[in-house]
């Protein structure tokens, strides 16, 4: 860069230097030295140019390959994790048994039932603990699909049903059926 403002430089002086300059060949010389300089300008010019150009084509490679290896690598990183998630959310429903699942999903129901099924709900229901599973089963999805009021209670056990699944309401009526009853005990 220092070249090319020195030759500039020299360039500038040249043509002031002819502008007053009275000698011919003095004006030959220094326009002699003057053109010398100005090609000497374009090429230092031209190499920097092209050589500019070279490192940013090589930039450009190298950036790409660099992106490309970054996008694979984290390609690779979501699928590992991607696998290890589901390895995860399968493990985690092998390990909690339909009796697990049916507990959880009691809580909510023990409120009104008690906590094993031994209370009549809001004093009008029939005690849960002594049914079967099938039976229960059968009861919960009527009150979810709107089929089943009794005592007036349709409406409460339909909004409390709503957002299980089918698997759900057989996990509870599998659960609820392992209530026992004791005779007399109403609450």
């Amino acid at each position: 860069m220092k070249k090319t403002y020195v030759y500039l430089l020299m360039i500038i002086a040249g043509i002031l230097f002819l502008s007053g300059c009275k000698d011919k060949e003095t004006k030959q010389a220094v326009a002699k030295a003057t053109a010398q300089s100005a090609r000497l300008v374009k090429a230092h010019d031209t190499k920097i140019s092209d050589a500019t150009k070279q490192t940013a084509t090589q930039l450009a490679k190298d950036t790409t390959q660099i992106a490309k290896k970054a996008v694979e690598s984290v390609a690779a990183h979501a699928a590992y994790t991607i696998a290890e998630a589901k390895k995860t959310i399968q493990n985690v429903v092998v390990a909690q048994a339909p009796g697990d699942r049916g507990k959880e999903l009691y809580h909510k129901c023990a409120g009104c039932h008690g906590e094993h099924g031994k209370k009549r709900a809001l004093g009008k229901s029939a005690l849960l603990a002594g049914q079967s599973a099938s039976d229960l089963a059968n009861k919960l999805i009527a009150y979810k699909e709107g089929k089943r009021n009794v005592a007036g209670m349709g409406n409460l056990m339909k909004t409390q049903l709503a957002s299980l699944q089918k698997s759900d309401i057989l996990a509870l009526a599998e659960y609820i059926s392992t209530f026992q009853t004791n005779k007399g005990n109403t609450q």
